[in-house]
């Protein structure tokens, strides 16, 4: 008899396990919810990295968890800590949080492990998790696939000595570290287009103590999205953004995505600073601080990396 996973809005649902297969990416994983994967389902994922974390013999078994600004992504959280917390972790909660912010964390809480709740640049339905252990490494395919083995064939180990630890400043004390040294020497005038997505809660804070004159574009927290998906690769989103530069006559714009970890770019004219350029820009710069640097680019860029001029007068 062909075995039919329980639908949502259903008793089913709620009693049974559902997680598909295919959610399990080479470096993180990514479901529809709640129709590929529900709550049981995340709480054997917590069970399995748990279990994970303990077959490394990592120095204790802490590990951050936060979560980006959708209407599910709390509940997601508190599944995947029940499960954590199942297989003998030490939990500290950051709360909702950017993906960099809890990357800091795991130093600042002096955590080996990570689990970040976020779709990323996702349109909402989508959910999932970036996972990291041995900081500042995140899980690669080699760990993925033991991810999915323990939690698609229910191989993990459950252990008594959980804990749950409340981080109820971790805010200010990234805001803190990220605009501390120096500052703008010419106050520039920034447009900070954040889509209603967890960015909000930080860019314009941080942007403003480093010196910028800031005009707030969709940073108030909403998590339905109203205008757009908050995506700088999304044209609809740069468009936008160009429009608000080019009104505030504003020095640059900067539109990020709905964890944190991407910034699309606009210059004073509303053009678009392609990503690739911004890493040559940055690239140059680093160069002629550490000689001889070595460079990872990611594969979606441009030959521009081996062709720069610049760059290669600074054999990189």
């Amino acid at each position: 008899m062909t075995y039919t996973p329980p639908s949502p809005n259903s008793q089913r649902y709620e009693r049974e396990t559902l997680i598909s297969p295919y959610g399990f990416r080479e470096y993180d994983a990514r479901w529809l919810y709640p129709e590929q994967i529900n709550l049981r389902g995340f709480q054997e994922l917590g069970l399995s990295l748990g279990t994970i974390l303990h077959e490394m013999n990592l120095p204790r078994p802490a590990i951050v968890v936060g979560h980006d600004y959708r209407s599910y992504s709390a509940s997601i959280k508190n599944a995947v800590t029940v499960g954590l917390l199942a297989s003998g972790c030490h939990v500290y909660d950051i709360g909702l949080a950017l993906s960099p912010v809890a990357y800091f964390s795991q130093f600042e809480l002096d955590c080996p492990a990570v689990a970040m709740i976020t779709a990323s640049h996702n349109e909402n339905g989508w959910t999932g998790v970036k996972m990291g252990a041995e900081r500042p490494l995140t899980f690669g395919p080699e760990l993925m696939s033991k991810l999915k083995n323990h939690t698609l064939e229910k191989t993990y180990k459950k252990r008594g000595g959980g804990e749950l630890f409340y981080c109820d400043d971790i805010t200010e004390k990234y805001l803190n570290d990220v605009t501390r040294g120096e500052k703008i020497k010419r106050r520039l005038k920034v447009v900070a287009a954040c889509g209603n997505g967890t960015a909000g809660a930080y860019a314009p804070e941080a942007l403003r103590r480093i010196g910028c004159d800031v005009i707030e574009m969709d940073c108030e927290l909403d998590y339905t999205f109203p205008r757009y998906n908050p995506n700088p690769e999304d044209l609809e989103m740069l468009h936008a953004l160009a429009d608000a530069v080019k009104h505030h006559k504003a020095d640059i714009g900067f539109a990020f995505d709905g964890d944190g970890d991407r910034c699309g770019v606009v210059d004073n004219t509303g053009d678009e600073i392609f990503a690739d350029k911004m890493g040559v820009i940055i690239a140059r710069d680093l160069a002629r601080i550490h000689p001889n640097p070595t460079f990872v680019v990611d594969v979606k860029s441009t030959g521009i990396f081996l062709t720069d001029p610049e760059l290669q007068k600074l054999n990189v």
